[in-house]
C-alpha cells in the first residue's frame, strides 16, 4: 500500500510539474512585437528592435530607414478579399502617394496565421531613395490583416528571410 501511495504521489507531482510548464509559444530566436491589445502574435528575430510607437512591428537595426516589419488591421464596412483590398485600396493609394510605384509580384498565393492570403511585392521612390516592399494580406473575422516588410532596395534581400519568418510564424490568438 505504501508503494502504491508513493507511486501515486510521484505521478501527481509529475502531472503538476507538467501542467505548470511554460506555455510560451514564441519560436526559438524570436520575440513577439505585437501590441498587447492585438488579437495576434507578430514574431520577429530577437535581434530586431521593437517599434517605439503604438504599432505592432520592429526594425532590423537602429538606422532611421532600417528594414522593418509591421502588422496592421483594416476594419472594412463591407466584406473584402485580399484581392479586392489590394485592388480597391492599396493600388490607388500607393500610386497616388509614391513616386515610381511599380508592382513586382501581384497576388501570389500565401498563408497568414493559417488563413489563405495573397502576397504582393512592389517598389517606389521616396525622396531620392528606392524602397522595396512585400505585403501579405489575409482576411480573418471580416477584418483585413496586412504584414508589410519595407526596406531600402539595397538591403531588401539581406532581411527578406527574416520577414518571411515573421509571416510564417504570425499567429491569431
Amino acid at each position: 500500500m505504501k508503494k502504491l501511495f508513493a507511486v501515486l504521489l510521484l505521478a501527481a507531482c509529475l502531472l503538476a510539474t507538467t501542467a505548470c510548464a511554460n506555455t510560451d509559444r514564441t519560436p526559438d530566436g524570436m520575440q513577439n512585437v505585437a501590441l498587447e491589445s492585438a488579437n495576434y502574435y507578430l514574431y520577429v528575430p530577437e535581434t530586431w528592435i521593437p517599434t517605439s510607437y503604438n504599432v505592432s512591428g520592429a526594425k532590423a537595426h537602429t538606422a532611421d530607414n532600417a528594414p522593418n516589419v509591421l502588422a496592421t488591421v483594416y476594419y472594412p464596412e463591407e466584406q473584402l478579399t485580399p484581392e479586392t483590398y489590394w485592388q480597391n485600396k492599396c493600388l490607388s493609394e500607393y500610386s497616388a502617394v509614391f513616386a515610381n510605384f511599380t508592382v513586382i509580384e501581384e497576388g501570389t498565393d500565401a498563408t497568414l496565421g493559417g488563413k489563405d492570403a495573397k502576397k504582393y511585392q512592389f517598389s517606389y521612390t521616396f525622396g531620392d531613395t528606392l524602397y522595396q516592399c512585400m505585403q501579405v494580406i489575409a482576411v480573418y473575422d471580416f477584418n483585413v490583416y496586412v504584414i508589410t516588410y519595407t526596406a531600402v532596395s539595397t538591403e531588401y534581400a539581406t532581411y527578406a528571410a527574416d520577414a518571411d519568418k515573421a509571416v510564417a510564424h504570425f499567429t491569431f490568438k
